[in-house]
């Protein structure tokens, strides 16, 4: 397909500087896109006593991230004085875009619902207990929730009571918003070190404060998309990126060829760097690395994209 066509592609046509979120056309099943980029790269001094999880929580971002985004830095005792890099600049997942997204891979949440698009950190489910993904809208909303315990976890833990009440104790902390009709829920929790990990037995942990704000502002019947997207495809100013996380529950065995599904199907492929391509899919570091360029630069309305 030429490249003057890409542009029915290219998502964005509503995500402008000035904060609209976007409008474009929902994509056909299967159909490739080149998202827009969202933000900046950011970087943060390492302090003396400071760990990465310490960075994470400060600037309320998933941990995996962030040590994903810093290879040969040691997540527990970097160096102070140290500068890590911050995974605050990223490729928009290709989804719908309104009510909430949720990307498995790269654990953040994405709130469409407010101008601009806000981004939460979060902790999905271990792969004992994965994340569901698919569809679903907010269900029933709760708050100071009790903890029922599941069957399946006290005949883990045989010590919990068969009802954590509402408090410091309680790891579903102060909001519960439930995923469709499932047992399932987007919630806050008592183990702020917990978000930006595969740390739960399905549910979506948010930090305390963010799931509060959250919580307030999205009624039940709030569109939710949980989607898995290990590779993302983006452009901003005809540079094309390309931004990779883990195959966290391995559901991509092919991963060289999942990453050049998107460029292939838009035919591009001959734009792109494979050696640059090759690099980021093996240091899977999150964040967008540049990997070509098209040829003939898209229409400059189709490839405006928020900044924050």
């Amino acid at each position: 397909m030429a490249v003057r066509n890409l542009t029915k592609w290219l998502c964005g046509i509503a995500l402008c500087a000035a904060g609209a979120r976007a409008a474009a056309t929902d994509p056909a099943p299967g159909e490739a896109r080149l998202m827009p980029l969202h933000g900046e790269p950011e970087t943060e001094l390492i302090e003396p006593g400071e760990t990465l999880l310490d960075v994470a929580f400060a600037h309320r971002l998933p941990f995996d991230g962030v040590s994903r985004a810093n290879p040969g830095i040691d997540p527990w005792i970097p160096p102070a004085g140290t500068i890590v890099a911050l995974p605050t600049q990223l490729i928009l997942p290709d989804s719908e875009p309104n009510g909430l997204v949720l990307n498995l891979p790269e654990m953040r949440l994405y709130d469409f619902t407010v101008e601009p698009v806000e981004i939460f950190a979060a902790a999905i489910g271990d792969l004992a207990d994965p994340s569901l993904h698919g569809k679903f809208r907010i269900g029933a909303k709760r708050k100071n929730p009790d903890w029922r315990v599941p069957a399946a976890i006290r005949a883990e833990k045989p010590e919990l009571p068969a009802v954590v009440p509402a408090g410091p104790d309680n790891p579903l902390g102060s909001r519960w918003m439930t995923i469709g009709k499932t047992s399932y829920g987007i919630h806050g929790t008592n183990i702020r070190w917990s978000i930006g990990r595969m740390a739960t037995h399905g549910c979506i942990r948010l930090y305390e404060d963010e799931i509060q704000r959250l919580f307030d502002r999205t009624p039940t019947g709030t569109p939710v998309q949980i989607v898995y997207q290990p590779v993302k495809w983006g452009v901003r100013n005809a540079t094309i990126y390309v931004e990779v996380h883990p195959d966290l529950y391995a559901k991509q065995p092919d991963r060289l060829a999942e990453a050049i599904r998107v460029p292939r199907e838009l035919g591009i492929l001959s734009s792109i760097d494979l050696g640059k391509l090759w690099a980021a899919v093996d240091q899977t570091k999150g964040v967008p690395i540049a990997v070509g360029r098209l040829r003939e630069p898209p229409d400059e309305d189709t490839t405006s994209t928020p900044t924050s």
